[in-house]
């Protein structure tokens, strides 16, 4: 039987209306390459793949683990991956400086209350009296690499306790495991790590927990972002990732943190540690130990990336100059108030 041409426009304007769950069922989900640091921070994004919160909008996502921060947005920028979400590094920043990359929403926060990135001291050092966060001036820290969420910490702890870069030797041993190599074999005194690698260290005897840098001085840790070609030339991709990625923002604030942004488990936080510690791969209580503090609107603090483009470029690691405005897109990022 022959369908009119009013058949037809109505049909159309039916798939127009259409909900992004139901669009999604009724043609190929759009591939997404994901790429995340296997910590803490990173489940939100397991949980917005696991709950189906991408798949409703369309999007086939999978996630691909980094060790370190600045390869991951290298692959951003040269189209190997579609987005990334973890820490902001001197490499996202040099990539920003040529106009590469755009910031979309944040991620995690270093935030009083929530194990982010910790301070551990060597058992040997600990005994020695490394005890406290001023106490790393003169001694030897790894860190993964320069530029990295580490190394930001470790100029934030010279900031606050009034000591020179220079005083610490820093050795850059460029992954995480790396760095608990490293600091098992007293190869460096202290090192500062995610909390995911920090506790899991700590819990097997290997070194000794200073603290946690978001108690002392907190910090916007990460970012969710992408390219800029995609977010010049797909709009509708990237605000469908937006919507998935928020809602698995908002299942994990549900679980773990209260209302006033206090550290708190919710009714959901057994399935959603199962989520995370499933992605991160970790035991539950790992993860249970290293929430990290997230905005559940991911929302940023713009005035803190600002710090560290400029705390980057006085350490000689950002060249060019950084375009703020364009790198934090108001086309899609929502900003905290300042």
């Amino acid at each position: 039987m022959a369908v009119t041409r009013r058949e037809l426009a109505a049909a159309a304007l039916g798939a127009a209306l259409l909900p992004a769950a139901a669009r999604a069922q009724t043609g190929a989900a759009k591939k997404a390459r994901i790429g995340v640091l296997q910590t803490t921070g990173a489940g939100p994004m397991y949980i917005a793949r696991d709950k189906g919160h991408f798949a409703r909008e369309g999007i086939d996502a999978e996630i691909i683990p980094f060790d370190a921060a600045q390869p991951l947005a290298v692959s951003i920028a040269a189209g190997d991956l579609d987005f990334g979400a973890t820490s902001l590094s001197a490499g996202f920043f040099n990539l920003a400086a040529q106009g590469l990359v755009r910031i979309v929403a944040a991620q995690g926060r270093d935030q009083a209350g929530f194990p982010n990135n910790g301070l551990v001291a060597s058992n040997d050092a600990w005994d020695k009296g490394l005890r406290d966060f001023g106490d790393i001036k003169g001694h030897r820290v790894g860190l993964p690499t320069q530029g990295s969420a580490p190394h930001y910490c470790a100029g934030l702890l010279a900031e606050k306790y009034g000591f020179p870069m220079s005083s610490m030797d820093l050795l850059f041993v460029k992954t995480n495991p790396n760095m608990v190599a490293a600091i098992v074999t007293n190869q460096v005194e202290a090192a500062i790590m995610p909390s995911t690698f920090a506790l899991a260290l700590v819990a097997n005897k290997g070194a000794r927990l200073v603290g946690w840098i978001g108690d002392v001085t907190p910090w916007q840790l990460g970012a969710a972002y992408t390219s800029t070609k995609h977010a010049d030339k797909d709009g509708d991709y990237v605000n469908a990732f937006l919507r998935g990625y928020r809602a698995g923002m908002r299942d994990y604030s549900d679980a773990f943190i209260s209302p006033d942004g206090k550290r708190l488990d919710g009714p959901t936080a057994p399935e959603m540690l199962e989520i995370v510690a499933r992605g991160v791969d970790q035991p539950v209580e790992v993860v249970r130990k290293g929430i990290t503090y997230v905005d559940r609107e991911a929302r940023l603090e713009g005035r803190d990336v600002r710090h560290q483009i400029g705390w980057h470029k006085a350490q000689g690691l950002v060249e060019g100059s950084v375009d703020v405005d364009a790198l934090l897109d108001g086309r899609y990022v929502k900003l905290l108030p300042e």
